[in-house]
Order: structure tokens, then sequence, then C-alpha cells
């Protein structure tokens, strides 16, 4: 499967992104007992969340895992060999702790595969009472998503445990564990609803929240020249199509004290949109009517003679 020759299909974005679940690589790490298992079950052709083939040789590929660490901040890596000199990263999951028994993690894509800004996180759902309604009708319970608190995960419990060491995947490429096989990746068809369970437990992240855990990824991301540049047209056009709609609601938008109305343009009627004037403006002096000629009084009818009666 060629890197840019992927299905058409209304969920599908065209970059080869699309065969492999971010979602599905959280709830793995979220099961993991450490980075090892980790690698191991991304792997697994029963679990459905790696179906690349980056390379093109109709197998799908070996994701290996590496752990980048600075201080309480990691960035777990998912990467792909494509040659002795070659690589390309899959996705990180970028995890830092943020309190004596708390950390928060996302996982992102590669940009040359998913787009830029690609992010999941996991979140939860809380009760936050009930809003009041009209009439009769029980009042709506409403609630809120929060962020989730990963200290508990089993991996991540390792990673900030005594035992922890760095793991760097030992397998490259033409060397692999002996318990893998590669199999032959699905079509995008039979592929994309295996993944689609996961989004009751992640949602896409709007921002970046673990900025320590990104600064330590930045400068050690892998990309393959040529995958790069072979997905860049298609990028450009998704981004494109993503700012447009933006650009649209701004140049339309009419703030109206704390109300804002989109897809209205200002109106250029009214007293404001007068140029101010600096003096009256000159009238031109109204002329006085001719005098009217008063009218003729019109003559009298003559009067008729009386007739007398004809005597018999």
């Amino acid at each position: 499967m060629p890197v840019c020759a992927q299905d058409a299909s209304a969920d599908s974005t065209g970059l080869p992104g699309d065969y492999f679940s971010l979602q599905g690589a959280l709830d793995l790490f979220k099961n993991a007992k450490d980075l090892e298992s980790f690698e191991k079950s991304l792997n697994t052709e029963d679990q459905k969340v790696n179906n690349l083939d980056l390379d093109g040789n109709g197998d799908v590929d070996y994701i290996r895992v590496v752990d980048h660490k600075n201080g309480e901040a990691h960035a777990i890596v998912m990467q792909v060999a494509l040659s002795k000199e070659e690589a390309q990263d899959v996705a990180v999951i970028e995890l830092e702790k943020n309190g004596e028994a708390s950390a928060m993690l996302q996982i992102r894509g590669a940009e040359e595969l998913y787009g830029s800004d690609v992010m999941v996180e996991p979140f939860e759902e809380q009760d936050a009472g009930t809003q009041p309604t009209k009439g009769p009708a029980a009042p709506e319970l409403l609630r809120v998503r929060v962020w989730v608190n990963v200290w508990s995960w089993p991996c991540v419990t390792w990673i900030y445990g005594p035992s922890f060491v760095i793991w760097d995947s030992p397998w490259y490429w033409g060397y692999y564990p002996p318990y893998w096989h590669p199999w032959r990746p699905m079509g995008w068809r039979s592929w994309y609803g295996w993944h689609r369970p996961y989004y009751s437990w992640y949602r896409p992240a709007p921002v970046c929240s673990v900025v320590n855990a990104h600064a330590v990824y930045r400068p050690r991301a892998v990309h393959s020249p040529r995958i790069r540049t072979a997905t860049a047209p298609l990028r450009q056009q998704r981004a494109a199509m993503r700012t447009a709609p933006v650009d649209r609601r701004q140049q339309g938008t009419v703030k109206t004290g704390q109300r804002t109305i989109e897809g209205r343009q200002p109106s250029t009627r009214g007293k404001d949109s007068r140029a101010p004037r600096t003096r009256p403006a000159e009238r031109a002096p109204r002329t006085q009517p001719a005098p009217r000629t008063p009218r003729q009084p019109r003559p009298a009818r003559p009067s008729q003679p009386t007739r007398t009666p004809r005597k018999r």
C-alpha cells in the first residue's frame, strides 16, 4: 500500500495516519505494564491498532518504541524503520508529572502522516448539576468533560517508579522479535470501523497541555524526507480547507455589545455611516412665487322669459 494510495471515503483524510489509530494506541498504553509490553501490543494483529505500510512492500510495518526523558517529562515515540538509514515517527505520547501523585498526557500524530497539530487525549465526564427548565418538564442534567489523571495507569506507575529504566527498542530494520510476523494490511473500508469504540474514551485535544513533554520531543523528532515530500500536497490542501471557514467567519463577524452575529456584514446605512459635516450645507435660496391673478367673475346667465298660460 503506497503512502498516498489510500482508499477514498467520507471518513478518510487520505493521509497515511488513517491507518494507525491514535485512540487505540492510547488504550494499549493505558493497559500495558511497561513500554516493552506496550511495543508488543502495538505489533499484534488482533489489536487492530496498526495497519501502516509506509515502505509499500505489502506488509504492515513494525512499530518500535523509544522513550526520551528530561526531568519529569517523557516523550514516548512510536517509529517505523524504512531502511537502515531512514526512519519515520508515527506518533508520540507526551507525558509529564504535574503533582505529587498526578500526571497528564496526550498523543500527537506525526505531521507527515496526520497533518499539523493532530492530538488526542483521554477524557471523563462529570455531573455539573441540573439546568432549570420552564414548564412541567424535568430539569436537564448537565455533564462536563474534565482532564484525566493518568497516575494510576500501570505503565505510568512503572515509569515514575523506582524500577524504571529508559526504554530504547532493540529492534530495527531487518531485525525483529521472533514473536512478530507481518501481515497484509487491510483496505480502508474494512479497517476504519475497528477503532470507533475508542472514541468514547479519547477525544481530539484542542490545545497542547503537556508543554514540557512536547519540548522534549520537538528537537528529537525523526521524519522521512520522501514521506514528507509525498504527503505535502495533501497536507497543504487539508490545512487550507481547515482555515478557510475561519477566515470567512472573521470577515463577516459583527459584535453588538455582548452578542456576536456571524455571517452578517456591517451595515453601511444609518447616521453613523455618514461623514460628519463641518459646516451647514448651503442650500439654494428660495424664490418667491409670482402673485396669482384674481379670477374674473363669470357673466350671469340671461333669465328665461316667463310663459303665460294659453286661454282655451
